[in-house]
């Protein structure tokens, strides 16, 4: 199950914060901190695979794959029973499906696009659960 997507920049500011399973908004606050720690002090020819945050050390099970790209990092925190693979395709599908919809996206288009990032999301993952990865039906919706 994927229990959260998250899209922040380089300077940690979040462009998407999507929680699957419930989480209070401190939480919320504190993880995305936490991530961006992590995925910040990587260098780029390292895995794409995390150890969790020491938020979710306690939580069994729990992976965060992330990719970067340009100015954005699109993190997924999923368990054990997700592929880390697949979810590194996952997050092609989707960042894809986004150039799609806007022609070579941006942040900006995230920032000002967000019904539509909010759209092709929803059509990929729906109650943490993957739902469609072709992105020709991704972009027809949104």
């Amino acid at each position: 199950m994927i229990h959260s997507v998250l899209i922040f920049n380089n300077d940690c500011l979040p462009r998407l914060m999507k929680f699957y399973t419930p989480v209070d908004i401190e939480t919320q606050v504190l993880l995305l901190r936490q991530v961006y720690q992590l995925v910040n002090q990587r260098q780029p020819n390292q895995s794409s695979f995390l150890t969790p945050p020491p938020l979710l050390e306690g939580i069994e099970d729990i992976k965060v794959i992330y990719r970067h790209y340009a100015t954005l990092y699109f993190v997924f925190i999923v368990d054990d029973q997700e592929s880390e693979l697949g979810i590194l395709d996952l997050i092609q599908v989707f960042v894809q499906s986004l150039d799609k919809c806007f022609e070579n996206v941006c942040e900006l288009d995230l920032v000002f696009g967000w019904q539509v990032l909010q759209t092709v999301l929803e059509e990929i993952v729906q109650g943490g659960l993957v739902i469609e990865t072709n992105i020709s039906n991704i972009v027809k919706v949104s």
